[in-house]
């Protein structure tokens, strides 16, 4: 999906969104339990009224592998990752791990813990730069949803013998029939065609007239890098700059409900 709705998708239609998926996946994902009150009341991360009515009914989905379902590389919200202490998505309570996989990536959805809202959903990896993903968790997971369709309507169109390897190359981007009529417009995922968010160093935003670059810029340092991804309307391809005192990794903090992604230094 290049471009989401400028509405969320409501939780029943999310919930209602996985349980097809999974049904048409025939065996190649299942879905995980849902997560009780209590145990979401432990989170570090607030959880609203909206994330519970989806978590209450399905806690994400695992891909299934050699008859078992691979847990290490599920979609939900109960990701080993939220228990590191010191992690790059940014101070705990800002942000809840939804997914990691073997190729050093890590999902997450923004969280305002003076708020309790969640907003956008982003990727990091070993490197300075990330991703948007997704301007809800509703809508990533609906994307989810949609792939996991795509991947297993390529399997019966016989793109693909296996269902894992469609849905691997509709998540990472890369088909290998994009022209085939079950993944036509995979190829629209390709990292080299997703727009690009425009990117300031603190400096540069402390100065600027733009009273919301400035309000951030405020509270880092001058070594971080400043993205703006108010006008990002599907997944966009954040840079770092490369300045002195970054390092080779970055930590990332959000502001503005998420629209302004702010690398810093990964102490």
């Amino acid at each position: 999906m290049n471009a989401f709705s400028s509405d969320p998708p409501t939780p029943q239609q999310v919930v209602a969104a996985l349980r097809a998926a999974a049904e048409a996946s025939d065996g190649g994902i299942v879905l995980l339990p849902g997560i009780s009150d209590s145990a979401m009341d432990a989170w570090d991360a607030p959880v609203p009224e909206d994330i519970r009515a989806i978590a209450r009914e399905i806690g994400g989905f695992a891909p299934v592998r050699g008859g078992s379902p691979d847990l290490f590389e599920a979609f939900g919200f109960e990701n080993e990752f939220n228990a590191e202490p010191d992690h790059r998505c940014g101070p705990p309570g800002t942000f809840r791990v939804l997914h990691t996989n073997g190729v050093a990536e890590a999902y997450y959805v923004d969280v305002d813990p003076d708020t309790g809202d969640w907003h956008g959903v982003f990727a990091l990896w070993d490197s300075l730069n990330a991703r948007f993903e997704a301007p809800s968790l509703a809508h990533w997971l609906l994307d989810l949803a949609d792939g996991v369709r795509r991947a297993a309507d390529a399997v019966r169109a016989g793109c693909y013998e296996d269902f894992d390897d469609a849905f691997s190359e509709w998540f990472f981007g890369q088909p290998a029939d994009p022209d085939a009529e079950a993944v036509r417009g995979w190829a629209d995922r390709e990292e080299l065609r997703l727009p690009r968010a425009p990117v300031v160093d603190a400096p540069t935003a402390r100065a600027s007239a733009d009273p919301v670059l400035a309000e951030a810029a405020a509270q880092l340092p001058d070594c971080a890098s400043l993205a703006d991804l108010r006008k990002a309307v599907g997944r966009t391809y954040v840079s770092t700059l490369k300045l002195p005192g970054m390092g080779i990794d970055a930590a990332f903090r959000r502001f503005h409900r998420g629209r302004i992604l702010a690398a810093v230094p990964w102490d």
